[in-house]
This record gives C-alpha cells, structure tokens and sequence, in this order.
C-alpha cells in the first residue's frame, strides 16, 4: 500500500488529504495533519471522494443518445469526432455564435477547464461563453469596476480587528470572499482570531452557524441589506467615524454619497429591516472602530434584492472607514501562482467590467463581465439569459451547449424556461459523473475522471490564503476507464477543426495532445513559485519567505475611489420607492447553504444523503406555523407571482419571523412526477428570468423572493 498526499477538489476550499492505494485503487482519504496550513482539517464532503468514485451510479464510459432516446455506449473519441463535425455544421448554418459553454460550480475545479475553454472560445470567435458567476455574484466584479480598486490590497482577516459578514456562512459553505473567514479550517480560524480580540458583525434572516458566534448578529429583513448599510452608513458619517485623512486623499463623491444616506431616518431604516435602530448605531460604531477590518457579502444579498447598491453600499463602507494596506504595509498573500507585480498604494482606474463588447442578442442593454485575470480580460456573457438565447430564433441563436460540471435544469432561474431550452437545442453535451436531470436530455454525455485521477494545482484558491500558499497534486491513480478531463472535449474539437489555442502568450499545439502539465505551466507562466518544483515537491507549502511590501503612490496620482458614480443615484431611488410587504405575498423566501450538498452535486452519495435527508424542508419560524394553522412536517404550497412549489414544513426558531428558508437546485425536472417527500422541491420554479433583473448584469431575484404559503389540501 502507498500513500498519497493530494488535496480535495470537491468545493473552493482544496483541503489537504492523504489517499491511500493498493492495486491500483484506492482504499481511503484523510485528512493530511502534516499540513501546516490546514492544521488536518477536512469536512464530511470531502471524506466522500473513494464513495464518489467506485459507487455504482458513477459513469465510466461516454455515452450517446440514439434515436429511440436510449443511451449507448460510445469511445471518447468516436464522440469528439461526431461532436467536432456537428459544431463545424452548427457553425457553417447559424455562425460561431451559436455554441455555447455553461461552466457549473464544479468546473471551477479543475484547474485547466476555465481558461482552456474560454482559449477555446477565442479561437471560435464565440462569446458565448457563460458560467455559475453571474447567476449568484455578479455584482461584486461590476462594483469594483465601477468604483476602481485600491492597488495596495483590502485587509485580511489574519489581522483583522473587526469583520462584517452579510448573508454568508463559511462554517458551512467553506467559502468566503477575501477578508470574510478562510475556508481553511474555518471554525478553527475564527476561534483563533477571536481569542486575539475580532469582533464579528453577522447580518443574516437566520442565526446561523456564524451568527450564533458573533458578538453582534443584526437579523435582516431579507432584500433589505442595502437599506441597512445605508443606515450604518449615515451613523459613521454624521458622527464623523470615517478615516478623514484617507478619503481626502483616495476617495471623491462622499458628500453626495453622504447627502443620500442622510435621508435614511433610522427609526424608518429600523422598520423596513426588522432591526432596532440602537443595534444599527452599534453595529456602526463597532465598524468603524476598526481600525482594521473589512466587511463582505455572500451569494444572500447578492441574489436577493437591489444586489448592485447592496454590494456598491458594502464597498463602499470599507472605503470611508479606510480598509486598505499603506505604504509600508506587508501584505499577507501577494498569491503564488501568478507573476510578480507591484503593489501600490493608489487607486487604479478600469474600464467598467459590464456592458463592454459583445451584447445579448435578448436583451441589448446587457453586455459582457469582464473579469480581470493574470492571463487578461476574461469575458462572460449572464446566465440569466441564456435560455433566452437557446429559444429565441434569429442570427446567432444558440444551437449547441456544453454544459460542464452543471446542471441547467436545477440551477438557472426559471427552472420550466431552463428545461425548455434543453429541449430546443440542436445538441446538448454534458460531461457529468452521473445522469443528472439536465444529461437526461444529452445528445451526448462524456464521462470526466474524478479529483484523484486527475492533476491539479491551488489555482482558483491562490489569491484566497492569508499566507503565500501553494499545493500540487499528481494523479493519484490512472483511471482504467474511457474517461476524459472537461478541458479535452475543447482540445478534441479545436484539433479536429484546426483552431489555433493561446493561452496569454502561449500558442498551445492540438498535436501533439498537450499535457495538462504543460497547459498549467502556461496559465501560470512567470508566476512567484516554479510549477516543477511544485510537482517534484508533494504536499502544501507556505512560502514564509515571500514578502511583498506597499509601494508608496507615484507622484502625480490623481485617480480616486468614486463613491457617487453614474447608476447609484436611481439605484438609491429604486430602494426609497420598494414597496415593502405584499399583501398576497406577505413571507420572503431566502435559500441556505447545507454542509452536505453542493447545489445539486452529492445527493446520490449515501453518507450524504442520509445526513441531508431526501426532502428539502421549508424552514418557518414557529410562531409563523402558529399562525397559520400549519403544523410541523405538514406539506405547504408555497407561491409567488411567477410559479409555485410543494414542500415540506419544518420549524425552525433560528430563522426570522416572516421568512421561509429552503435550500437550492433540490427537486425533480418539471417535467417529471415525484413525490415532494422523496425528491425536495425546486425554488427555481418560482423565479422568473424576465422580470425583477438588474441592469447591467441580468441578473436574476433568486432570493428574497415574495411568496404566500398554505397547507395542501
């Protein structure tokens, strides 16, 4: 038997393992307790990476629908060549437009698909390219965009004095943006920063994990985070909180920004989000005290209402408050795996990451997010929308879709638009371990190989540590079936069609087949850590060595963090005119991260599901069941103005009075018959693609969604 050290790719966190082999299998994970970084931590996920990849239902060879609608086997390649020659007629009929990338959550971890894909989409000359981002998170790329960005780098949560966490609970979710608490062994990280002095600010409809270890927990009426902010905003401006020196230097609109707050009267603020103004001014005082820290938001508020003032609200305190390394300052993680760079204390100005290039054909006032990315720009289009693009006739309409490490069907907003669009499509490719709801309607489904037959790096997670932290993992085993990696059905095609792949500066060959070595080494090109010596050295590694220091600002530095920039002012009037309450929808429905799912990946594995139960149960606090006449475990209707769901009741005294809380992507296709009892329900069902969007991304109200709510007959 040999050992393996390799880290999970399950979620974002890539928590170091220890996998053990014997023949050619292997036998067991756990977690790796010589990693000085993660201190031995795994989570219950994770654990379930030997199950994921011998259990029964798992494909181990291609498959293709024939004209009955029965899947056969077929070879990887025989499918790339039939593949290849339907994108080169799809092409030649509707043009480059008309093929299409869903890159799902899972995609994100393998550490070639993304940048691959998209070289792919490149050399097509398709933007239609789409991922997971814009469903839930958009806003925090258009924010800063539209705001600029502090060279220097936000503070970190290592060194941290207080922290405000808005509608994200990285005790379950292991995920957190920079600054919120590390999806390194997260409990341990805030025990610890705890202990030295953090004062944790929850703002969240529930009393979760996170809340119920914060020293203050504001629990929000949900959709109305932008409201509260602004509130915060206006006690640490009248009363003078901000960092003076810092915003006459850096910062320009902050008398508009704060002539807007200004008409926030706190008694007003209170109401409208079921939190007592004395909390409010508490709660901004403890802020702005700092004197470091920073304040986040999770996918809640960005999925809920007004999530471009909500996010815009959230920058927009850490800049007054100054939350952002000095010259002098040494910066915590400067990221191993992409090139040096300079860090300097001064505002960078950038193009305003949505709208640019490419636009919707559905709906032109959208355009494409522009992320920036050590290799340049990477563009997507929303997702929001893409349904649209699949149904709607006209020059480039989407005809063919690959959908990666996703699942259509549960995940995209408008779950009967979603299912219709499958249908429409003139081919539909799936690379997916299993038959999930959306591979039922493939044309062809590709069997990937799983996180321990595979290599990768701590790519997506780089920037994230709060130290240099880098960590390679060699395959572990060779899988002995036709199974292929997500980024090689973009290689197959482009090979077969003679495009030409770059990768920044790198011009990738089709032939011969390139290692994904070779293709890691040039997304990384130039970085601060040798990807050899990565590879040749197993494990984690802490780069203690690597210090980057603030550079202090050129002389001459006129730029400035805009506080008042084109689009706040009517986002402000959308928020002063929201109606509140709706009579005939008078509860808000809010979604919630398990621990033991991810969206629809993991319901199939048994040590999960029997922890997350089959059922997706609508959590009501108690006195709302009271007053409805609903008992505990009853089957409800739950409705809003587009559709309407069956679920389960559960009470639940953590959660506010008003609000149903239900997990996402559980439930059955639409066009399928189950019992809610067995199979959960879909909130995708009650969300409509059309209407309640956000200018500038598309993005579409999936939380914070009004319904009514009453016992079956």
């Amino acid at each position: 038997m040999t050992t393996h050290q390799t880290f999970c790719r399950y979620c974002h966190a890539y928590c170091p393992m220890l996998a053990e082999v014997e023949d050619g299998k292997v036998l067991s994970v756990k977690p790796d307790t010589s990693n000085a970084m993660y201190g031995g931590y795994t989570c219950i996920k994770g654990r379930q990476l030997v199950e994921q990849m011998y259990q029964p239902a798992r494909l181990t060879n291609c498959l293709k629908k024939g004209e009955d609608g029965e899947f056969t086997p077929i070879t990887s390649n025989v499918a790339f060549d039939e593949i290849a020659e339907k994108v080169k007629a799809l092409v030649a009929e509707h043009g480059p437009r008309s093929i299409a990338t869903y890159n799902g959550t899972v995609a994100f971890q393998n550490s070639a698909q993304l940048v691959y894909s998209r070289a792919f989409h490149n050399a097509l000359q398709s933007p239609s390219y789409y991922t997971s981002v814009t469903i839930d998170q958009p806003a925090k790329v258009f924010v800063g965009s539209r705001i600029g960005y502090w060279t220097g780098g936000s503070h970190s949560f290592h060194d941290a004095d207080v922290v405000l966490i808005i509608g994200n609970n990285p005790l379950v979710s292991h995920y957190a943006p920079p600054g919120g608490v590390p999806s390194v062994s997260p409990a341990d990280q805030l025990r610890r920063a705890q202990k030295r002095g953090l004062k944790l600010i929850v703002v969240d409809p529930r009393k979760t994990e996170l809340a119920k270890r914060a020293d203050l927990h504001l629990q929000v009426r949900p959709g109305e985070d932008a409201t509260l902010l602004s509130g915060m905003l206006k006690v640490i401006l009248s009363e003078g909180l901000q960092d003076h020196d810092f915003c006459e230097q850096n910062v320009a609109g902050l008398a508009s920004l704060q002539a807007e707050v200004s008409g926030f009267d706190l008694a007003d603020v209170a109401m409208r989000t079921g939190v007592e103004a004395a909390l409010i001014v508490e709660a901004a005082r403890l802020f702005a005290s700092g004197p470091k820290g920073t304040a986040i938001t999770g996918t809640g508020p960005e999925m809920g209402a007004h999530p471009n003032l909500t996010q815009h609200l959230v920058a927009s305190l850490n800049i007054v408050c100054g939350r952002f390394y000095r010259a002098g300052d040494r910066l915590p993680n400067p990221g191993m795996l992409s090139p040096p760079s300079p860090k300097v204390a001064q505002v960078a100005d950038v193009s305003v990451a949505w709208g640019q290039g490419e636009r919707c054909r559905v709906r032109p006032d959208l355009g494409e997010l522009v992320t920036p990315g050590r290799l340049g720009p990477a563009r997507e289009m929303p997702t929001a929308q893409l349904a649209d693009e699949i149904l709607t006739p006209g020059e480039g309409q989407v005809r063919a879709l690959f959908v990666i490490a996703g699942n259509p069907i549960m995940a995209w907003p408008d779950q009967e638009k979603a299912l219709a669009a499958m249908k429409d499509l003139e081919l539909l490719v799936c690379i997916d371990p299993y038959i999930s709801a959306t591979a039922e309607l493939a044309d062809y489904v590709l069997a990937p190989k799983l996180t321990l037959e595979r290599e990768d790096v701590t790519l997506l997670s780089d920037a994230w540590y709060e130290k240099p932290y880098s960590q390679y993992s060699r395959a572990v085993i060779e899988s002995e079936h036709d199974v292929i990696e997500e980024w090689e059905l973009y290689w197959a095609i482009a090979d077969r069609l003679n495009l030409e792949i770059n990768i920044g500066r790198s011009v990738i060959p089709n032939q011969p087949k390139p290692e994904k070595f070779d293709l890691l080494k040039a997304i990384t090109k130039g970085s601060r850590v040798d990807l050899d010596w990565l590879r040749d050295n197993p494990g984690g590694h802490i780069f203690e060595e690597v210090v980057s220091e603030v550079q202090p600002a050129p002389e001459g530095a006129v730029s400035k963090l805009k506080l008042y920039p084109d689009g706040v002012e009517q986002e402000f009037a959308e928020l002063r005119a929201e109606p509140g309450l709706n009579a005939d929808f008078p509860h808000l429905l809010i979604g919630f991260r398990s621990k033991y799912v991810l969206n629809s990946f993991g319901h199939n594995l048994p040590a999960l599901k029997k922890k997350s139960g089959t059922t997706n149960p609508a959590h009501l606090h108690p006195a709302d069941l009271a007053a409805l006449g609903i008992e505990e475990d009853d089957e409800v209707q739950i409705a809003s103005s587009h559709g309407q769901i069956s679920a389960i009741v559960k009470a639940d005294a953590k959660i506010k009075p008003g609000v149903i809380a239900m997990h996402h992507c559980w439930g059955l296709s639409p066009d399928k018959q189950g019992s809610v009892r067995e199979n959960g329900a879909n909130t995708n069902l009650l969300v409509s693609s059309e209407t309640d969007t956000q200018r500038y991304t598309g993005m579409t109200r999936s939380s914070s969604i009004p319904v009514r709510i009453k016992k079956s007959a």
